[in-house]
């Protein structure tokens, strides 16, 4: 009761708040471009909005209502305005926006809002993407795909956002400058599949060579993609100049200081670091900041990029001065611009923040919701800094993220001592096409001064994403909530890995990919019976898009439970040499893999023909195509590089329909032929599954998007398989 008197006094303090922001109204800003959204995606309420500017007091704000008809939507920025739109659609539409589906129904009267309903950013940073998206989940996308994923950012009320693509085309006008030769240039410059780890200093040139047509190609999105970002008021994040420099300016500049980074992950070469000390440093910089803004203007306010990423030798620099001097230099080519560094691992460190501008930096905190790291180093030493939740390591398809934990946890940090410089809060997933509540409730605590009623912000989101509140599938969503999405405070455990996609091993196996989690931290039972009831209103939303992907997602990760049950029941046979007890493990646990191969192939969604269909029709010439289908295949398979023993393999595994039958279901066939054999005490050999994974790779075999079968009249038999075992 004294929770809700609170919730009341705040409400009515924002209503006093209605006549002070009216009064300010202006007309100097142009919202022409969130016409054009609405006409995009919105397309039942052309002139139907009208927005109008009002004057920013303190906080971005919105106030909106409706009248005659008519929803007017008064606001401080494009940002507020296409937010206060979106919130309008979620609370009196029943409407929603996400990556894993659309739930858009707009009445041809428009509902009247109860009061003037008035918006507040608590955060003035609403910040989105990491350098992994861009590759796990963005790799092959052209201009329909980003028009709609900034349209999603608008909507959902980001403003500042990571803009990297394009900076391929920058680095080779630079070293060709610098006297490279296009062969040097293509060893530095990695495939569509790799560019991110290439930004982040990690490895150089591995996918490729790519051809002038595909570094061009990025350009001419990347120009598209700042304009539009503009237009719809997200400043970008370009990649800034930070030392890090292909292997061969050693043999161009033997006397310069460069340093060698040693190995990063998977036993890739990471490239060197030019020192900032260096007069070549400058040089160097002063060029590729010049083409920087030939390429994207000249009007940067943003530029990211990180030194010793992962590692990485410092090579005895004064790690306070590499600092000053990046920072430095950035400000003698775009005055007045920030700094936006990873808060990853040890990174930034206190050496290099020590030799920083407050003023002119913003540190992101990736894991706000996994560690303590902002706490435990006070907010990064005070510097500006933004709570950030990571989901999708590799852009697996897992049902996670800590929900309770992202309505609590920004406000308690921004209430603490590290709190005094918390600038914002943001979403940095590996993979964004997943996990849409994770990122749909993150971005919405931004304007949120306190935590809301978990019955109540569940409520309005089953609303917005199927339309209606439905009893079945809000008992779905609190055993989800006690399951999968469970709050915990330990670092890489929320997404519990599949088996399916696991390389066989005579050892036990705990997770697919080298560093996932050991253990399932949630009762698999609890999952089961959200899958259950969430089935039992299959017939009544069997038309929409978002029930159907979260019924197929909810089973998958129920059948991948299941799989462990049978892959431990096995395996403990093997060990005990139980011929019996392991053909019956073995069958059912084939059972379910081919049950789920023909469960994920009911939507385009879950199906390997959709990522490599993408690939296969980037812009370009047949040899360019099968060089992007190689990325795409390589990349969610054994990674990369050429080694047996790297552990990067499976890292960005895909339980996805076509691969499930053609590679993981030939993996452990394998495994079983090897297991029995042994069993017999014949001899035998162990498999060379990395033959296996290369060969698949390698293929240029199709795989169609086009689904197969129905999920929800596929319904009763996925169920009878799975609940078979309890029978």
């Amino acid at each position: 009761m004294l929770y809700r008197k609170h919730i009341l006094l705040i409400k009515s303090a924002k209503c006093l708040l209605v006549g002070f922001f009216l009064i300010n109204t202006i007309a100097a800003q142009n919202f022409s471009s969130l016409q054009g959204l609405i006409e995009r995606r919105i397309p039942a309420l052309k002139d139907k909005v009208i927005f109008q500017p009002i004057k920013l007091v303190s906080t971005d704000s919105a106030i909106y209502y409706t009248n005659s008809g008519k929803l007017y939507v008064k606001a401080t920025s494009m940002s507020s305005a296409a937010y206060a739109l979106n919130d309008y659609l979620k609370k009196y539409c029943n409407s929603s926006f996400s990556h894993t589906g659309d739930h858009v129904q707009i009445p041809v009267k428009l509902p009247a809002t109860k009061k003037a309903e008035q918006l507040s950013a608590t955060y003035a940073v609403r910040y989105a993407l990491n350098y992994c998206t861009y590759n796990y989940t963005m790799s092959f996308w052209g201009w329909g795909e980003w028009e709609k994923e900034l349209d999603w950012m608008a909507l959902h009320g980001v403003n500042l956002m990571l803009a990297p693509i394009g900076t391929e085309e920058v680095w080779q006008r630079t070293l060709q400058e610098f006297g490279f030769s296009d062969k040097e240039i293509k060893q530095f410059i990695p495939g569509p599949a790799f560019n991110a780890w290439w930004l982040m200093g990690n490895l150089e040139g591995w996918g490729g060579p790519v051809s002038d047509n595909m570094i061009r190609q990025r350009t001419l999105l990347q120009q598209k993609i700042v304009q539009r970002m503009r237009e719809l008021g997200i400043e970008p994040v370009l990649q800034g100049f930070v030392g890090v420099v292909p292997s061969s300016l050693k043999k161009h500049y033997p006397d310069a200081r460069i340093i060698e980074q040693g190995k990063w992950a998977g036993g890739f070469q990471r490239p060197p670091v030019l020192a900032p000390q260096d007069s070549l440093f400058v040089k160097m910089s002063s060029v590729y900041y010049k083409y920087m803004k030939a390429l994207y203007g000249d009007h940067i306010k943003y530029l990211g990029g990180d030194l010793f990423h992962e590692g990485g030798n410092t090579g005895n620099l004064d790690i306070e001065q590499v600092g000053s001097a990046i920072q430095n230099n950035m400000q003698r080519h775009f005055p007045g611009c920030t700094w936006v560094l990873q808060g990853w691992q040890d990174n930034p460190s206190p050496a290099l923040l020590k030799g920083l501008n407050r003023s002119q930096t913003l540190v992101l905190d990736l894991m706000g919701d996994r560690d303590e790291n902002w706490n435990i180093r006070n907010g990064y030493d005070q510097f500006p800094w933004v709570w950030c939740t990571i989901t999708n390591f590799g852009g697996k398809p897992i049902l996670e993220g800590k929900l309770v934990r992202l309505l609590t946890e920004p406000l308690r940090a921004k209430r603490s001592e590290a709190g005094k410089s918390l600038k914002g809060i943001g979403i940095i997933p590996e993979g964004i096409e997943n996990n849409a509540i994770a990122y749909q409730w993150m971005l919405d605590m931004a304007w949120q001064k306190d935590p809301p009623a978990l019955d109540e912000w569940m409520n309005t989101y089953i609303r917005s994403r199927y339309g209606s509140i439905d009893p079945d599938i809000q008992n779905a969503w609190a055993y989800l909530l006690a399951s999968a999405y469970m709050s915990n405070n330990k670092t890489f455990t929320s997404g519990y890995e599949s088996v399916f996609c696991a390389r066989p091993d005579t050892n036990m196996i705990h997770s697919a990919s080298s560093w996932g989690p050991q253990e399932l931290l949630y009762d698999g039972e609890i999952l089961l019976q959200a899958a259950l009831r969430f089935s039992k209103a299959a017939e009544r939303f069997k038309e929409l898009e978002t029930y159907q992907y979260d019924l197929v997602d909810i089973w998958r990760q129920v059948i991948t439970l299941e799989s462990w049950k049978a892959y431990h029941g096995f395996m403990l046979a093997l060990q005990q040499k139980n011929k019996l007890a392991f053909g019956e493990y073995k069958n059912r646990f084939i059972e379910l893999l081919g049950l789920q191969n023909k469960w994920t192939g009911t939507l385009p969604a879950f199906r390997v023909g959709a990522w490599i269909e993408k690939a296969k029709n980037m812009k370009g010439l047949e040899p360019e195509k099968k060089l992007a289908e190689w990325n795409a295949r390589t990349q969610i398979t054994y990674w990369g590089p050429d080694n047996a023993a790297t552990d990067l393999r499976d890292y960005a595994y895909k339980e996805w329909n076509g691969i499930l039958n053609d590679l993981y279901m030939v993996r452990w066939l394998k495994f079983f032929d090897y297991a029995e054999a042994r069993l017999d005490g014949r001899a035998t050999v162990f498999p060379d599954f990395f033959s296996i994974e290369k060969q698949w790779a390698e293929a240029n075999n199709s795989y169609s998007k086009v689904p197969e079968g129905n999920c929800v009249t596929m319904l009763p038999e996925l169920i009878r398989v799975v609940l078979q075992e309890r029978n």
